[in-house]
């Protein structure tokens, strides 16, 4: 009995110190190595392609084509036509020059009538001044058909001329302007008048309604052609005005 109890207690400490051994062992045995840890696989972090915008192509506007004015024919010089060597038309204005004479016989007994105009040239009639010995001068367009209100319109002109050659001293446009009752003076509408050019310097020009008047109050009636300034003409009472001029 004894021996089976001690075979006991021997095989447990046998078993027992097996089991230290065996644990020892596998303990130094099995101790765990540090290793490094594993670098950790790069994650490739895959970028998103760029999107490339189309940039828009350029909106080209057509180049507007030059505006090529259209080049104006040349002006071609007119050759004047030359003016006549008679005054066949002029001698048309003698009868009417004969009856204001006597009228007023401030006028030399002939005028000087100077050779015709082209028919080219503007105007119908003129008159140019006195001759040194106070001859009124007349020239007129040589297809021109005289008319009495172009004939006496010229005369008044060379009224007023031979009145200021008599006496220089007086301002007869003056004494028109007041005896029509115009406003203002005749220096001022002259001045106006300057300002202005072709028929609308005309029709305000003292000197042209001076023989406007003078041709309306010759002949007895008619409607002037420059501006009276609401002053309507009357020709009895202006022929009158006139023929005083000569008898003070």
């Amino acid at each position: 009995m004894r021996n089976a109890v001690a075979a006991i207690a021997l095989a447990v400490f046998v078993t027992a110190v097996v089991t230290a051994v065996a644990t020892l062992g596998l303990t130094g045995y099995f101790q765990p190595v540090a290793r490094p840890s594993p670098s950790p696989t790069p994650t490739v972090t895959v970028s998103p392609t760029p999107t490339v915008s189309a940039s828009p192509s350029p909106i080209l506007s057509p180049t507007p084509s030059p505006t090529i004015a259209a080049t104006p024919p040349p002006q071609q010089t007119r050759t004047p036509r030359p003016d006549p060597t008679t005054n066949i038309a002029g001698q048309q204005l003698i009868p009417y020059y004969f009856q204001a004479r006597q009228q007023f016989p401030i006028f030399p007994p002939t005028p000087q009538i100077d050779f015709d105009m082209a028919a080219d040239r503007d105007g119908d009639a003129f008159f140019r001044g006195l001759t040194p010995v106070g001859q009124p001068i007349f020239t007129v367009r040589e297809d021109f058909v005289m008319t009495q209100r172009t004939a006496f319109h010229e005369i008044g002109h060379a009224y007023e001329a031979l009145l200021q050659r008599k006496d220089a001293s007086v301002d007869w446009r003056a004494r028109y302007w007041a005896f029509r009752g115009f406003p203002g003076t005749w220096q001022q509408a002259a001045a106006e008048a300057a300002t202005k050019t072709g028929m609308a310097q005309w029709t305000i020009q003292p000197q042209e309604s001076w023989a406007e008047a003078f041709s309306i109050a010759f002949i007895g009636s008619g409607q002037e052609k420059t501006l009276d300034y609401g002053r309507t003409i009357s020709p009895a009472a202006t022929k009158a005005f006139f023929q005083s001029l000569t008898n003070p």
